[in-house]
């Protein structure tokens, strides 16, 4: 769905300036994700206005996405199918129920665990530098402490939920 248009675009870049661009395969996988995070955003928001809850669901969604990009975590191989749940996530969070404090705090420390246990979690072929993973540890977990000064139900499960991704499937190193 997203490979064609990343494609087309790629192409016509590289076409427009042979010299200076990169190759079509680089822009193509840039562009693809740059579009797959733009329709994540836009759907996601789009259905948080028409339920009347979009700054709940831009929290969730910002929460999620903002912790994801420091600790990782698995990937789903399908765009569609990344698309297709973070939109389901970011617009449900908003409806579920509100969390106390005392459920925040459990959820806030079984996060801390989690990140401690496993974040970041990255593809070594990502070409992410080695030295950079004590630092991506350490700003996810100011992120979700963060939350003991917010006391944020939205915020709370959107890191629950990120923190899950950590966890290592089976066959996963």
């Amino acid at each position: 769905m997203i490979r064609r248009p990343s494609r087309a675009i790629a192409t016509w870049l590289k076409n427009a300036n042979p010299e200076e661009t990169a190759s079509i395969e680089v822009m193509e996988y840039a562009l693809s994700n740059l579009i797959n995070i733009s329709l994540i955003i836009i759907i996601s928001l789009g259905i948080g206005h028409s339920m009347g809850k979009y700054g709940e669901t831009a929290l969730a969604l910002f929460s999620f996405i903002l912790l994801r990009f420091f600790s990782g975590g698995v990937h789903i191989s399908s765009s569609l199918g990344c698309m297709a749940i973070t939109i389901v996530l970011c617009s449900t969070i908003p409806r579920l129920p509100v969390l106390n404090r005392p459920e925040i705090l459990i959820f806030t420390l079984l996060c801390i665990l989690l990140l401690l246990l496993f974040a970041p979690q990255v593809h070594n072929e990502a070409g992410f530098k080695p030295e950079l993973k004590r630092l991506f540890k350490i700003i996810s977990l100011c992120i979700v402490s963060s939350n003991l000064i917010f006391w944020s139900s939205i915020i709370s499960v959107s890191f629950l939920i990120q923190c899950l991704t950590l966890i290592p499937l089976k066959g996963d190193k």
